[in-house]
């Protein structure tokens, strides 16, 4: 049977269980295992943004392994460029038009059939694997003091609380994407120019706005990632209509584009990324990324290299924390500088954030976002010290507590509950407020929320300030 049937037969049905199911009766067959493995897994790159013109071959032709084989001389980037697409052109003019289908939903990495890698790993046990993510454990003063043993030396860097993203740069090709492996579109920013004079590197850094708030500018580029990325999927007055309500909420749509910041820590080859190991030095690795961010000819760049500063004791580390911390920023990373790259969470990287929980008082609450699923429900709540100095939003509610408060409300007015977050901070007004504000319970033994002098010496304890 040929797998351009069995993408059909399982396209046909709605239910992603029957899908399984369906998927299930084909669990022996290899080439169907390796097509999708290729179409799927985040490690396997092709860069062609479009597919080329030809003509498939009805009368027979080579068969599809034959074009598997091939296609391994354009992801290990034997072909490049021009290249790649004229020995793409000549895999796909040698099949038939089934098989060439299949090549093309290799390609364009969507095999559209409807089902997410999560159940096709369910039955093809592990097949596609997740996307190489180098990140930091939880802070532990004994891993942290262990860094700088024997002399050795680590970085302290601003901890970034942006959205998450990886960038590939091939023959002026720029490719984003999540920490999930997911495409991040955002044609025609800025930041995409300046890495195009870049060539074969991996970077690991976030995006940020420039001059918003980060906890503004996440969901401002999750709007505009959404729009650039389904622009060809969608009819052009829905486009259109999408970019007048994102420019009615926050001003000129192009402007925004150009305001993208990537902020970048580190770069590995194509290679390491693909193997998800380095054991270049985190000291070299970070020479090479500021002389390679340098090779960028725009002097007014969106892209940045992470705010960095070498420690040479734990001492030094907890002092930069708390500067930063005294500076609004969520907290830092500490890492060592003999630290290889690694999918994973090693520990010569180690986050340090500030965790706080304080009681304050419920004032009010607040509904989903309409047109969403919690439109109808409380999906945040207003609260506040007890004297009022100090006003918060919590999220964070389950679905089912949300149900509950919804139906509460007044009697909740005026209760007690525990808060946790990454410390205090102020709003745009200059008041204060708190970083991260998240649920955690209700306080039913309490009466009296924590004033702000009581918050801000929870904090200095915690810094160990008092």
């Amino acid at each position: 049977m040929k797998i351009k049937e069995i993408f059909d037969e399982i396209a046909a049905e709605g239910g992603t269980n029957q899908k399984m199911v369906i998927l299930g009766k084909y669990v022996d067959n290899e080439l169907l295992k390796r097509v999708l493995y290729l179409a799927n897994s985040k490690r396997v790159k092709f860069y062609i943004k479009q597919l080329p013109e030809y003509t498939p071959d009805n009368n027979g032709g080579e068969t599809l392994e034959w074009a598997l084989n091939g296609l391994q001389s354009i992801s290990s980037r034997e072909y490049t460029g021009s290249q790649a697409i004229n020995w793409l052109v000549t895999l796909l003019s040698a099949l038939s038009s089934d098989d060439a289908y299949i090549v093309e939903r290799i390609i364009e990495k969507d095999c559209k059939i409807g089902m997410g890698t999560s159940n096709m790993n369910k039955v093809f046990k592990n097949l596609i694997e997740d996307t190489p993510y180098m990140g930091a454990v939880s802070f532990d003063e004994k891993k942290a003091r262990k860094l700088f043993e024997k002399g050795a030396k680590g970085y302290s860097q601003v901890k970034m609380d942006g959205r998450y993203c990886n960038a590939t740069i091939v023959n002026g090709e720029v490719y984003l994407e999540s920490r999930q492996g997911e495409p991040t579109i955002i044609t025609g920013a800025k930041l995409l120019k300046d890495l195009a004079n870049l060539n074969e590197v991996v970077l690991n850094g976030e995006l940020t706005m420039d001059g918003v708030p980060r906890y503004e500018s996440n969901g401002i580029i999750a709007s505009i990632i959404d729009i650039c990325g389904k622009m060809e999927s969608r009819k052009p007055e829905e486009t259109e209509r999408k970019i007048t309500n994102f420019e009615d909420k926050h001003g000129s749509f192009t402007a925004a584009l150009d305001g993208i910041r990537y902020t970048v820590w580190d770069m590995i080859t194509i290679d390491e990324y693909n193997a998800t190991k380095s054991s270049t030095p985190y000291n070299i690795r970070l020479q090479n990324l500021s002389e390679t961010l340098s090779k960028i000819e725009n002097h007014d760049s969106a892209v940045s290299i992470i705010e960095n500063k070498e420690v040479e004791t734990f001492e030094e580390a907890m002092g930069h924390f708390k500067d930063m911390l005294g500076r609004g920023e969520e907290g830092t990373i500490l890492k060592a500088q003999t630290g290889e790259w690694k999918d994973g969470k090693p520990t010569w990287q180690i986050k340090l954030k500030l965790e706080l929980t304080l009681d304050l008082v419920i004032t009010g609450f607040n509904y989903g976002t309409k047109g969403t699923k919690n439109e109808n429900v409380v999906s945040s709540l207003n609260a506040e010290t007890s004297c009022g100095l100090l006003k918060t939003r919590p999220q964070g509610l389950k679905e089912d507590l949300m149900k509950e408060i919804t139906e509460n409300q007044d009697a909740l007015l005026g209760t007690i509950i525990e808060v946790k977050c990454s410390g205090l901070s102020f709003d745009n007004t200059g008041a204060y407020s708190l970083l991260y504000p998240a649920f955690k319970h209700f306080r039913d033994d309490k009466s009296v929320a924590n004033s702000l002098e009581e918050c801000i010496e929870i904090q200095n304890a915690a810094l160990g300030l008092s």
